[in-house]
């Protein structure tokens, strides 16, 4: 089980061996924001930018001055923002299954290792998920991540990994996704 941004990067950098991705515009992000400054440095981007995954992009908050982004939904329709004086975090993924404006952004009741380790797996998940890769043999998927979250107060995410094949699959409180994901 990971229990920590430290061993999720060991996972991925030094047993994955994920390439590292720079981030652009990481001077937007406070010095008071201790923990999202250390993931940039150790993570960066950790995936390419695409239409077809969330994915790791600073931009100043348009509507809340006091809120850095740092993760944009996929099309576009939401955001997760940090405040710049706290490690408090804030989404408007709400306005899209309640009566709520784009821009009303909700504090968020979990801090942000959580949210960040959440968002990496899922991120990594995806990428992965569509290279049909098969096993030899019977997967022996043991609890990676249970039922964190990640941009609702109210959606959790579970993530299973066999260490032999880097297979991990992914169950969300919503969808229990078939495909898994082999690491190459």
């Amino acid at each position: 089980m990971i229990k920590n941004l430290n061993e999720l990067h060991n996972l991925f950098f030094n047993e994955w061996i994920l390439p590292f991705i720079r981030l652009e515009n990481e001077n937007l992000i406070s010095k008071s924001n201790s923990i999202l400054l250390n993931y940039v440095k150790n993570f960066g981007a950790l995936i390419e930018k695409n239409n077809n995954q969330d994915h790791f992009e600073i931009s100043q908050n348009s509507t809340e001055l006091e809120l850095t982004n740092f993760i944009a939904e996929n099309s576009g329709n939401w955001n997760i923002a940090v405040n710049r004086k706290s490690d408090k975090i804030y989404s408007n993924e709400h306005w899209l299954y309640t009566e709520s404006d784009f821009t009303d952004y909700k504090k968020l009741n979990f801090g942000i290792e959580e949210c960040l380790i959440s968002f990496s797996l899922q991120e990594v998940y995806f990428e992965y998920c569509e290279n049909n890769i098969k096993a030899n043999s019977e997967l022996n998927l043991k609890p990676l991540w249970i039922d964190k979250r990640y941009c609702s107060n109210e959606r959790t995410h579970s993530f299973y990994y066999d260490s032999e094949f880097k297979a991990l699959k992914f169950n969300h409180s919503h969808n229990n996704f078939e495909r898994i994901a082999f690491i190459k």
